[in-house]
């Protein structure tokens, strides 16, 4: 499985700025640092995540839990997830449903779902 690296989530969220504004910064490197390393993290050489889906929601789910970035965490944190299940070959429309997307987004931003619940959205959005 191919992961992000802090530099494409950098990448990721200079585009997003690019494309749709907002303030540039990073609030805090250790903190999206450990965004990028949490859905990659083992235990005896066994990684901790190993279903593609549950992967991509922790990038999700931490990026946007972390805030790591002035402004843009929550668009960072979706295109990131996406990009992830694009370059896996997980994502299987590119005709997204928006609307799921952003109340997916939104109700991890509020803390409404912790990362399993995030895996199960995100598992019902795809098969949609």
């Amino acid at each position: 499985m191919l992961h992000p690296t802090v530099s494409a989530v950098k990448a990721i969220h200079a585009e997003v700025l690019a494309a749709h504004g907002g303030a540039g910064g990073l609030q805090n490197e250790g903190l999206l640092e450990s965004a990028v390393a949490a859905p990659q993290a083992t235990m005896m050489g066994k990684p901790l995540l190993s279903d593609p889906v549950e992967i991509a929601a922790a990038y999700l789910f931490y990026v946007c839990q972390n805030h790591p970035f002035v402004d843009g965490n929550k668009r960072v944190a979706l295109a990131t997830c996406l990009v992830l299940l694009r370059e896996n070959d997980l994502l299987p429309n590119e005709q997204l449903d928006v609307a799921a997307w952003e109340a997916l987004t939104l109700d991890v931003a509020g803390s409404r779902l912790d990362r399993a619940r995030t895996a199960e959205r995100l598992r019902q959005i795809l098969a949609a």
